[in-house]
Protein backbone atom coordinates (compact mmCIF):
# COMPACT_ATOMS: atom_id res chain seq x y z
CA UNK A 1 0.00 0.00 0.00
CA UNK A 2 1.24 3.33 -0.95
CA UNK A 3 1.46 6.25 1.42
CA UNK A 4 -1.18 8.00 -0.57
CA UNK A 5 -3.57 5.12 -0.27
CA UNK A 6 -2.99 4.84 3.38
CA UNK A 7 -3.89 8.48 3.82
CA UNK A 8 -6.94 8.14 1.68
CA UNK A 9 -8.24 5.22 3.63
CA UNK A 10 -7.62 6.68 7.09
CA UNK A 11 -9.86 9.30 8.85
CA UNK A 12 -8.51 12.77 8.73
CA UNK A 13 -7.20 14.08 12.05
CA UNK A 14 -7.06 17.72 12.97
CA UNK A 15 -4.16 18.54 15.18
CA UNK A 16 -4.80 21.47 17.51
CA UNK A 17 -2.03 23.73 18.56
CA UNK A 18 -1.62 23.62 22.31
CA UNK A 19 -2.58 26.85 24.06
CA UNK A 20 0.13 28.85 25.73
CA UNK A 21 0.25 28.55 29.46
CA UNK A 22 -1.77 31.16 31.28
CA UNK A 23 1.34 32.36 33.00
CA UNK A 24 2.74 33.51 29.68
CA UNK A 25 -0.33 35.63 28.84
CA UNK A 26 -0.40 39.28 29.81
CA UNK A 27 -2.41 39.80 33.00
CA UNK A 28 -5.84 41.26 32.42
CA UNK A 29 -6.40 44.60 34.11
CA UNK A 30 -8.94 44.34 36.93
CA UNK A 31 -12.10 46.37 36.51
CA UNK A 32 -11.96 49.86 37.92
CA UNK A 33 -13.07 49.97 41.55
CA UNK A 34 -15.25 52.97 40.88
CA UNK A 35 -17.27 51.19 38.11
CA UNK A 36 -17.35 47.46 38.88
CA UNK A 37 -19.14 45.12 36.53
CA UNK A 38 -22.59 44.66 38.05
CA UNK A 39 -23.50 41.19 39.10
CA UNK A 40 -26.92 39.92 38.38
CA UNK A 41 -28.89 39.02 41.42
CA UNK A 42 -32.31 37.90 42.22
CA UNK A 43 -34.70 40.54 43.48
CA UNK A 44 -34.71 40.72 47.24
CA UNK A 45 -37.27 42.15 49.65
CA UNK A 46 -35.22 45.33 50.08
CA UNK A 47 -34.76 45.94 46.31
CA UNK A 48 -38.44 45.30 45.68
CA UNK A 49 -39.20 47.82 48.41
CA UNK A 50 -36.96 50.41 46.81
CA UNK A 51 -38.63 49.90 43.44
CA UNK A 52 -42.00 50.29 45.03
CA UNK A 53 -40.86 53.50 46.68
CA UNK A 54 -39.66 54.92 43.35
CA UNK A 55 -42.92 54.02 41.66
CA UNK A 56 -45.00 55.88 44.26
CA UNK A 57 -43.21 59.23 44.34
CA UNK A 58 -46.43 60.99 43.48
CA UNK A 59 -47.91 59.98 46.84
CA UNK A 60 -45.07 60.05 49.40
CA UNK A 61 -45.60 58.35 52.76
CA UNK A 62 -46.32 60.29 55.93
CA UNK A 63 -43.17 62.18 57.07
CA UNK A 64 -41.19 60.38 59.75
CA UNK A 65 -38.78 62.11 62.10
CA UNK A 66 -35.32 61.66 60.71
CA UNK A 67 -33.22 59.44 62.90
CA UNK A 68 -29.55 60.28 63.35
CA UNK A 69 -27.21 58.66 60.84
CA UNK A 70 -24.77 56.18 62.14
CA UNK A 71 -21.27 56.68 60.87
CA UNK A 72 -18.59 54.05 60.82
CA UNK A 73 -20.83 51.09 59.82
CA UNK A 74 -19.37 48.86 57.21
CA UNK A 75 -20.69 48.85 53.65
CA UNK A 76 -19.92 45.99 51.31
CA UNK A 77 -19.12 46.78 47.68
CA UNK A 78 -19.39 45.71 45.01
CA UNK A 79 -21.35 42.48 44.73
CA UNK A 80 -24.40 40.89 46.20
CA UNK A 81 -25.66 42.40 49.44
CA UNK A 82 -24.11 40.85 52.47
CA UNK A 83 -21.07 39.50 50.61
CA UNK A 84 -17.72 41.11 49.95
CA UNK A 85 -16.92 42.44 46.51
CA UNK A 86 -14.55 40.90 44.01
CA UNK A 87 -11.51 42.04 45.90
CA UNK A 88 -13.04 41.13 49.24
CA UNK A 89 -12.69 44.68 50.46
CA UNK A 90 -14.92 46.21 53.09
CA UNK A 91 -15.03 50.00 53.22
CA UNK A 92 -16.13 52.12 56.19
CA UNK A 93 -18.89 54.56 55.34
CA UNK A 94 -22.31 55.83 56.27
CA UNK A 95 -25.52 53.91 55.87
CA UNK A 96 -28.99 55.45 55.86
CA UNK A 97 -31.44 53.55 58.01
CA UNK A 98 -34.59 52.21 56.44
CA UNK A 99 -37.97 53.54 57.64
CA UNK A 100 -38.25 50.52 59.90
CA UNK A 101 -34.88 51.28 61.47
CA UNK A 102 -35.92 54.92 61.88
CA UNK A 103 -39.03 53.87 63.79
CA UNK A 104 -36.95 51.63 66.04
CA UNK A 105 -34.45 54.41 66.77
CA UNK A 106 -37.25 56.87 67.53
CA UNK A 107 -38.80 54.36 69.91
CA UNK A 108 -35.44 53.83 71.59
CA UNK A 109 -34.99 57.60 72.00
CA UNK A 110 -38.43 57.92 73.57
CA UNK A 111 -37.66 55.05 75.92
CA UNK A 112 -34.37 56.72 76.94
CA UNK A 113 -36.25 59.97 77.72
CA UNK A 114 -38.74 58.08 79.88
CA UNK A 115 -35.96 56.30 81.76
CA UNK A 116 -34.08 59.60 82.31
CA UNK A 117 -37.17 61.36 83.68
CA UNK A 118 -37.96 58.39 85.92
CA UNK A 119 -34.44 58.35 87.33
CA UNK A 120 -34.64 62.11 87.99
CA UNK A 121 -37.92 61.65 89.87
CA UNK A 122 -36.41 58.83 91.91
CA UNK A 123 -33.35 60.97 92.74
CA UNK A 124 -35.57 63.89 93.85
CA UNK A 125 -37.70 61.63 96.03
CA UNK A 126 -34.53 60.19 97.54
CA UNK A 127 -33.20 63.66 98.39
CA UNK A 128 -36.40 64.73 100.16
CA UNK A 129 -35.98 63.85 103.81
CA UNK A 130 -39.31 63.02 105.48
CA UNK A 131 -37.97 64.33 108.79
CA UNK A 132 -37.02 67.62 107.13
CA UNK A 133 -40.47 67.91 105.57
CA UNK A 134 -42.05 67.31 108.98
CA UNK A 135 -39.83 69.97 110.58
CA UNK A 136 -40.80 72.60 108.00
CA UNK A 137 -44.47 71.66 108.30
CA UNK A 138 -44.26 72.13 112.06
CA UNK A 139 -42.52 75.49 111.59
CA UNK A 140 -45.20 76.71 109.20
CA UNK A 141 -47.88 75.63 111.67
CA UNK A 142 -46.21 77.64 114.46
CA UNK A 143 -46.19 80.77 112.29
CA UNK A 144 -49.83 80.27 111.33
CA UNK A 145 -50.75 80.10 115.01
CA UNK A 146 -49.17 83.47 115.79
CA UNK A 147 -51.82 86.14 116.47
CA UNK A 148 -51.81 89.11 114.11
CA UNK A 149 -50.83 91.61 116.84
CA UNK A 150 -48.99 91.29 120.13
CA UNK A 151 -47.64 87.85 119.29
CA UNK A 152 -43.99 88.98 119.13
CA UNK A 153 -42.58 90.89 122.07
CA UNK A 154 -39.35 92.89 122.02
CA UNK A 155 -36.48 92.98 124.51
CA UNK A 156 -33.95 95.82 124.44
CA UNK A 157 -30.20 95.48 125.10
CA UNK A 158 -28.27 98.69 125.87
CA UNK A 159 -25.54 100.01 123.57
CA UNK A 160 -22.97 102.20 125.33
CA UNK A 161 -20.20 104.65 124.56
CA UNK A 162 -17.10 102.66 125.55
CA UNK A 163 -15.22 105.74 126.76
CA UNK A 164 -17.95 106.73 129.25
CA UNK A 165 -20.24 103.63 129.35
CA UNK A 166 -23.18 106.01 128.82
CA UNK A 167 -26.17 104.39 127.07
CA UNK A 168 -26.52 105.79 123.56
CA UNK A 169 -28.98 103.30 122.09
CA UNK A 170 -30.73 99.91 122.32
CA UNK A 171 -30.86 96.88 120.09
CA UNK A 172 -34.37 95.48 119.71
CA UNK A 173 -34.41 91.67 120.00
CA UNK A 174 -37.59 89.75 119.15
CA UNK A 175 -39.04 87.27 121.61
CA UNK A 176 -41.50 84.67 120.32
CA UNK A 177 -44.28 83.00 122.33
CA UNK A 178 -44.57 79.30 123.00
CA UNK A 179 -41.69 76.83 123.27
CA UNK A 180 -38.80 78.61 124.99
CA UNK A 181 -36.34 75.99 123.66
CA UNK A 182 -36.74 77.42 120.13
CA UNK A 183 -34.22 80.24 119.82
CA UNK A 184 -34.95 83.57 118.15
CA UNK A 185 -32.32 82.79 115.52
CA UNK A 186 -34.14 79.55 114.68
CA UNK A 187 -37.49 81.34 114.40
CA UNK A 188 -36.13 83.71 111.77
CA UNK A 189 -34.18 81.00 109.94
CA UNK A 190 -37.29 78.84 109.62
CA UNK A 191 -39.36 81.85 108.58
CA UNK A 192 -36.97 82.27 105.66
CA UNK A 193 -37.26 78.57 104.81
CA UNK A 194 -41.04 78.65 104.59
CA UNK A 195 -41.15 81.99 102.77
CA UNK A 196 -42.43 84.15 105.64
CA UNK A 197 -39.30 86.09 106.60
CA UNK A 198 -40.48 89.54 105.50
CA UNK A 199 -43.84 89.14 107.25
CA UNK A 200 -42.23 88.05 110.54
CA UNK A 201 -39.56 90.76 110.37
CA UNK A 202 -42.12 93.49 109.78
CA UNK A 203 -44.19 92.24 112.73
CA UNK A 204 -41.11 92.44 114.97
CA UNK A 205 -40.12 95.88 113.64
CA UNK A 206 -43.58 97.32 114.29
CA UNK A 207 -43.48 95.92 117.82
CA UNK A 208 -40.06 97.54 118.43
CA UNK A 209 -40.96 100.95 116.98
CA UNK A 210 -44.10 100.99 119.09
CA UNK A 211 -41.80 101.21 122.15
CA UNK A 212 -39.64 104.04 120.82
CA UNK A 213 -41.38 106.75 122.87
CA UNK A 214 -40.80 104.76 126.07
CA UNK A 215 -37.00 104.86 125.60
CA UNK A 216 -34.75 107.82 126.51
CA UNK A 217 -35.18 110.55 123.90
CA UNK A 218 -31.44 110.79 123.25
CA UNK A 219 -31.12 107.05 122.54
CA UNK A 220 -31.58 105.34 119.17
CA UNK A 221 -33.21 101.99 118.52
CA UNK A 222 -31.53 99.38 116.31
CA UNK A 223 -33.72 96.81 114.51
CA UNK A 224 -32.60 93.78 112.50
CA UNK A 225 -33.70 93.44 108.88
CA UNK A 226 -32.81 91.22 105.94
CA UNK A 227 -31.83 92.82 102.61
CA UNK A 228 -35.22 91.93 101.09
CA UNK A 229 -37.13 93.62 103.92
CA UNK A 230 -34.79 96.61 103.95
CA UNK A 231 -35.60 97.25 100.29
CA UNK A 232 -39.37 96.88 100.71
CA UNK A 233 -41.92 99.66 100.31
CA UNK A 234 -43.68 98.44 103.44
CA UNK A 235 -40.66 99.19 105.64
CA UNK A 236 -40.21 102.64 104.12
CA UNK A 237 -43.86 103.46 104.83
CA UNK A 238 -43.49 102.35 108.47
CA UNK A 239 -40.33 104.44 108.94
CA UNK A 240 -42.08 107.55 107.64
CA UNK A 241 -44.39 107.37 110.67
CA UNK A 242 -41.57 107.69 113.27
CA UNK A 243 -38.53 109.86 113.94
CA UNK A 244 -36.08 108.23 111.52
CA UNK A 245 -33.07 109.90 113.15
CA UNK A 246 -33.57 107.61 116.14
CA UNK A 247 -33.66 104.40 114.05
CA UNK A 248 -30.78 102.20 112.91
CA UNK A 249 -31.43 99.43 110.39
CA UNK A 250 -29.12 96.54 111.17
CA UNK A 251 -28.53 94.29 108.15
CA UNK A 252 -28.47 90.77 109.52
CA UNK A 253 -25.66 88.27 109.13
CA UNK A 254 -27.89 85.45 107.81
CA UNK A 255 -28.28 87.18 104.44
CA UNK A 256 -25.98 86.15 101.60
CA UNK A 257 -23.42 88.75 100.57
CA UNK A 258 -25.07 89.27 97.17
CA UNK A 259 -28.27 90.32 99.00
CA UNK A 260 -26.63 93.60 99.89
CA UNK A 261 -27.03 94.71 96.28
CA UNK A 262 -30.74 95.09 97.00
CA UNK A 263 -29.97 97.22 100.05
CA UNK A 264 -27.52 99.35 98.08
CA UNK A 265 -30.27 100.23 95.61
CA UNK A 266 -32.66 101.16 98.44
CA UNK A 267 -30.21 103.03 100.71
CA UNK A 268 -31.02 106.42 99.21
CA UNK A 269 -34.74 106.06 99.86
CA UNK A 270 -34.13 104.75 103.38
CA UNK A 271 -31.76 107.57 104.30
CA UNK A 272 -34.32 110.11 103.14
CA UNK A 273 -36.31 109.13 106.24
CA UNK A 274 -33.30 109.93 108.45
CA UNK A 275 -32.38 106.35 109.38
CA UNK A 276 -28.82 105.05 109.66
CA UNK A 277 -27.49 101.73 108.31
CA UNK A 278 -25.41 99.25 110.32
CA UNK A 279 -23.69 96.12 109.02
CA UNK A 280 -23.97 93.34 111.57
CA UNK A 281 -21.30 90.79 112.53
CA UNK A 282 -18.48 92.33 110.49
CA UNK A 283 -15.44 90.08 110.69
CA UNK A 284 -17.44 86.85 110.89
CA UNK A 285 -16.93 86.05 107.20
CA UNK A 286 -20.59 86.50 106.22
CA UNK A 287 -20.13 90.17 105.32
CA UNK A 288 -17.95 90.96 102.31
CA UNK A 289 -15.79 94.07 102.33
CA UNK A 290 -17.40 95.13 99.06
CA UNK A 291 -20.68 95.33 100.99
CA UNK A 292 -19.14 97.93 103.30
CA UNK A 293 -18.39 100.16 100.32
CA UNK A 294 -21.61 99.50 98.40
CA UNK A 295 -23.94 100.13 101.35
CA UNK A 296 -21.95 103.04 102.85
CA UNK A 297 -22.67 101.82 106.37
CA UNK A 298 -22.95 104.34 109.20
CA UNK A 299 -22.10 101.77 111.87
CA UNK A 300 -19.70 98.79 111.61
CA UNK A 301 -20.64 96.13 114.18
CA UNK A 302 -17.70 93.88 115.04
CA UNK A 303 -18.74 90.25 115.46
CA UNK A 304 -18.80 88.61 118.89
CA UNK A 305 -16.28 86.01 117.69
CA UNK A 306 -13.74 88.80 117.33
CA UNK A 307 -14.62 90.36 120.68
CA UNK A 308 -14.69 87.23 122.85
CA UNK A 309 -11.25 86.67 124.41
CA UNK A 310 -9.72 89.55 122.47
CA UNK A 311 -7.55 90.48 125.46
CA UNK A 312 -5.62 87.19 125.14
CA UNK A 313 -5.55 86.78 121.36
CA UNK A 314 -3.22 89.06 119.31
CA UNK A 315 -4.89 87.99 116.05
CA UNK A 316 -8.30 89.14 117.26
CA UNK A 317 -6.77 92.38 118.46
CA UNK A 318 -5.25 92.93 115.00
CA UNK A 319 -8.63 92.23 113.36
CA UNK A 320 -10.43 94.72 115.63
CA UNK A 321 -7.76 97.34 114.95
CA UNK A 322 -8.10 96.84 111.18
CA UNK A 323 -11.90 97.14 111.32
CA UNK A 324 -11.57 100.28 113.44
CA UNK A 325 -9.27 101.84 110.81
CA UNK A 326 -11.69 100.85 108.04
CA UNK A 327 -14.64 102.38 109.91
CA UNK A 328 -12.70 105.60 110.41
CA UNK A 329 -11.90 105.80 106.69
CA UNK A 330 -15.57 105.24 105.86
CA UNK A 331 -16.72 107.82 108.38
CA UNK A 332 -18.60 105.15 110.32
CA UNK A 333 -18.92 104.34 114.02
CA UNK A 334 -17.18 101.14 115.25
CA UNK A 335 -19.24 99.04 117.64
CA UNK A 336 -18.16 95.78 119.31
CA UNK A 337 -20.70 93.07 120.16
CA UNK A 338 -20.59 90.56 122.99
CA UNK A 339 -18.41 92.37 125.55
CA UNK A 340 -18.56 90.36 128.77
CA UNK A 341 -15.40 91.14 130.79
CA UNK A 342 -13.55 94.21 131.99
CA UNK A 343 -10.40 92.91 130.26
CA UNK A 344 -12.16 92.83 126.90
CA UNK A 345 -13.48 96.34 127.51
CA UNK A 346 -10.02 97.73 128.31
CA UNK A 347 -8.44 96.18 125.23
CA UNK A 348 -11.22 97.53 122.99
CA UNK A 349 -10.73 100.99 124.45
CA UNK A 350 -7.01 100.76 123.66
CA UNK A 351 -7.79 99.79 120.07
CA UNK A 352 -10.11 102.80 119.84
CA UNK A 353 -13.50 101.10 119.37
CA UNK A 354 -16.17 103.73 120.02
CA UNK A 355 -19.21 101.78 121.20
CA UNK A 356 -20.20 98.36 122.41
CA UNK A 357 -22.82 96.08 123.85
CA UNK A 358 -22.83 92.85 125.86
CA UNK A 359 -23.70 91.28 129.19
CA UNK A 360 -21.10 93.50 130.87
CA UNK A 361 -23.44 96.46 130.34
CA UNK A 362 -26.81 94.76 130.50
CA UNK A 363 -28.89 91.83 129.29
CA UNK A 364 -31.88 92.21 126.95
CA UNK A 365 -34.98 93.23 128.91
CA UNK A 366 -38.60 93.88 128.08
CA UNK A 367 -39.81 97.46 128.44
CA UNK A 368 -42.25 97.77 131.30
CA UNK A 369 -45.64 99.30 130.53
Amino acid sequence: MTKKGALAGSPRRVVKRPAEPAANLPAAEPPAAAKPAPRKRAPTQKTVGRAATRSTKAAPPEPVAEAPRRSGRATVEPGVEGTPGPAGQVEAGTVDESPAETDVLAAVGTFEDIVTESLADIAFETLVDPAEEARLAAARHRFEQLPADGSIRVAFQPIVDLATTKVIGYEALARFPGDASISTRRWFAEAAEVGLLSEIEMTAIRAALAQLEKLPSDAFISVNVSPVTAASDELREVLEEVDGTRVVLEITENAAAEGYDEVSDAVGALRSTGVRIALDDTGSGTVSFSSLFDVHADIIKIDIDVTRGIDTDPMKEAMASALKSLADRLGAMSLAEGIETEQELELLREVGIQAGQGYLFGRPELVSD
